[in-house]
This record gives structure tokens, sequence and C-alpha cells, in this order.
């Protein structure tokens, strides 16, 4: 069964099609903004093709999901005594082996409200996602991922400062773009056998502080030429080119670093991994 909270939900449900031993549903639900409180929202999707980005209108958010209910269980809840707000697709426990079909493992169309105030949790599995996060008043953004593939953008300045945004990827593969347009001061990276970019195009208003540990996969940075950069390396196997950079006590410094209106510092704590840096004029 759904679970898609109480009267201040609108749901329907379309009519059933089976496809061998697959059952398909869509279930749409969406819950108008009442307050301008803070809210936490966490995105659980197990398998399939998750679109999100920022929605028009009054609605705190609307989501459309296309599931099987052989295999799936969609989730759309709104907790309003504790603001918390949860939308995905769990997989049955017993069909844990029928994960690896992004194509044929449903979509959720996803919006959120640029109204209120937002701490975003990310969890997916093997799941293609688009994400359209410019525009949203996000303070904190939490992404991991398993085997998906992400892309990740801020067309638009972030509507709040974003403290923290954190990234655990692990056979994934991550792009976040026009990062600087988040508004974020720290940013905390794993990376496991996959590969993350962090693109810092867009503005960047002040100073990032980066910590990443690579394992076996890598990290590209993008960056402005104009921005100094800092590299506190700490790596056994993996590490990064040194060209352009020039070694001062604590750590690695770029020649135009103490020029420098906006810097980025990274800490970079790698096995056999590696970080490529990259100057992208925007």
């Amino acid at each position: 069964m759904t679970r898609l909270g109480l009267a201040a939900f609108v749901a329907s449900l379309a009519g059933v099609v089976p496809v061998g031993a697959q059952t398909w549903r869509t279930i749409d639900a969406s819950r108008q903004v009442r307050d301008t409180n803070a809210v936490s929202v966490h995105v659980d999707y197990a398998a399939g093709r998750l679109d999100l980005k920022p929605a028009t209108g009054s609605v705190l958010y609307h989501a459309s999901v296309r599931y099987d209910a052989e295999r799936t269980e969609p989730v759309a809840r709104f907790d309003s005594a504790t603001h918390v707000l949860s939308l995905g697709v769990h997989l049955r426990r017993m069909h844990l082996s029928n994960t690896d079909d992004q194509h044929g493992a449903g979509s959720m169309h996803a919006e959120l409200s640029g109204r209120v105030p937002m701490d975003l949790s990310l969890e997916l599995g093997a799941v293609e996602a688009d994400l359209q996060l410019g525009g949203l008043r996000l303070t904190d953004l939490s992404l991991r991922g398993g085997a998906a593939d992400v892309t990740a953008r801020f067309d638009q300045p972030n509507r709040e400062q974003l403290r923290t945004m954190t990234l655990q990827v692990g056979a994934a593969q991550v792009k976040l773009l026009d990062v600087a347009n988040s508004r974020v001061s720290h940013i905390n990276a794993e990376v496991g056998a996959g590969a993350l970019t962090i693109d810092l195009g867009g503005v960047l208003s002040r100073d990032v502080d980066i910590t990443a540990t690579l394992a076996m996969g890598g990290l590209t940075l993008n960056v402005s030429p104009d921005d100094g950069v800092f590299v506190d390396e700490r790596s056994f196997l993996g590490g990064f080119e040194k060209d352009g950079f020039v070694k001062k006590g604590d750590g690695w410094y770029s020649t135009n670093y103490d020029a420098a209106s906006r810097r980025v510092r990274v800490h970079l704590h790698a096995f056999m991994g590696g970080l490529t840096l990259t100057r992208v004029q925007k």
C-alpha cells in the first residue's frame, strides 16, 4: 500500500497496466504552502528516473510518481508537527535483487517550493537524476549516490545561505554545476569508486572550504581563472597535478592566491583517488 500522508495531500491513482510481472501505477501528490516555517525534505529513491525542480505557484511540493506496485512502494508524506517532508520510492524487500534496471524502474517528477527555507537530503540508488536546485531556499544539502548518474544544477542563485553541502559518492557519477550560485561555504565530499565533478561556476560571493576524501574515485574541481586555490594534500597513491602551485609551509598555493578576491581551500585526503583541478572561464 502507498503512504500518502493525511487529508492535506491531493492524491490520485491512475489505471493499472500489467507488463509481465510488473503492475504499473501512477500517483500525484501535492500540498499547498501554509506558512514559511523551515522544512526538512528527505528524498529516498531506489531506482528509476528522478527529475526535481523549483515549483511554480503556492505549492509546498508536487510529486508525480510512476512505479511498479509489484516491486516498489511510493512515499509522499508531510508531518505538520515536525515539518518533515518525505518523498520517494522504496523497494519491497522481496525484490531487492531486481534493482539494476533504471529504465524499467519507473520515474518521479518532483517540484519543491522556493518560498520556504529547506534542508534537503537525497539518497539515490540506481537512479538517473536531473536536479534543478537553483531558485530554492536551501540551508543545507546532502546527496548520497550509490550507483546513480546525477546532474545537479544551480542555474539561478540559491535564495538562502547554504551552510554545508555533503556529498557521498559510491560507484556513482555525480556532477554539480554552477555551485558558486548555491552560496555554499563548506563542502564535504567522500568518493568511493565513482567520479564527482564540482563546477564552481556562477557568482562566488564568498570563500569556499572543501574537504575531500577519495578512496579509488576521482574529484574534478572547476574554478574560475581569478580564484585563488589552496590545497592541503595528504595522499598515498593519489594526489593532484601541481603545475601552477607553489609549496608554502602547510600546503600548495596557486600563484594568484594572495591577490585573489575569492579563494577555494581544498583539504585533500586521497588513497588511490585523485584531484583534477581545471580553470574554466564562465
